[in-house]
């Protein structure tokens, strides 16, 4: 039994003397392939520092490389005017923006000449009376309609009667203004009845009553004499109705 017991014991020491030399092989080998670096507190600060410095440098060589790389490509040419080598050898492309500039100016261009405003008066309608300045679409629509009751204009001055007309616009148009007399539309004293006749403005109810009274006595108006007869005529009412009358 002693021998069995010595036995054992050797075995166990044995084989805790192997184990350990195995751990030790073991750490010196992780030791060897993976060494432990350590840095101090003192040299944590100083990395800091060289790190620093190299994106310093690294910022400045990067800056000079873009600056080299824009003035390269970015340089200013000399002006047309002051070229030392052949214009046929120039490079074309640098100076493309320069000449289109120069021909751009050196061109004259020609605006066409606009024609002074000229409005017929008798045959405008509502959007060509629009085009002189002052007369909107309230004065174009009252322009019309009275020029339709008075069978159109014989004067400029008649566009005062024109409700809301005033002097001073009167005069700022006047310039622009033309009539033609062939667009007068004139009024059959011999063939119109009383209710045609009173629909002109210039025409008195009066005068139209005892011209048509007499003329289905049998009478017959031939001239402006003619009508002079009639009790209610008087010289303002003639002349203002003479251009608009028909015998």
């Amino acid at each position: 039994m002693a021998k069995k017991k010595q036995g054992l014991l050797h075995s166990q020491i044995s084989g805790t003397i192997w184990f350990a030399a195995v751990l030790i092989i073991i750490l010196a080998l992780v030791f060897f392939f993976f060494p432990k670096h350590s840095t101090s507190p003192q040299q944590a600060p100083n990395e800091k520092k060289n790190i620093a410095v190299l994106q310093k440098k690294e910022d400045s060589v990067y800056r000079s490389r873009r600056l080299q790389y824009h003035s390269q490509n970015h340089r200013q040419y000399p002006s047309q005017d002051n070229c030392s080598y052949p214009a046929q050898n120039r490079p074309q492309s640098s100076y493309l923006a320069l000449d289109t500039l120069n021909s751009y100016y050196s061109t004259k261009r020609h605006t066409p000449i606009r024609q002074p405003l000229s409005v017929e008066l008798n045959s405008a309608d509502t959007t060509t009376l629009q085009l002189l300045h002052g007369i909107g679409p309230t004065y174009a629509r009252r322009i019309v309609k009275y020029r339709e009751r008075l069978g159109g204009f014989i004067s400029t001055d008649q566009l005062l009667e024109v409700y809301g007309f005033t002097p001073e616009l009167l005069d700022h148009i006047r310039p622009h203004l033309c009539l033609d007399p062939c667009e007068l539309r004139k009024i059959n004293i011999n063939t119109m009845t009383l209710k045609q006749l009173i629909k002109h403005p210039y025409m008195d109810y009066y005068f139209a009553r005892d011209l048509v009274n007499l003329r289905s006595r049998g009478a017959t108006f031939s001239s402006p004499d003619d009508l002079r007869t009639l009790p209610s005529c008087n010289d303002t009412l003639l002349s203002r109705l003479l251009p608009y009358l028909e015998f």
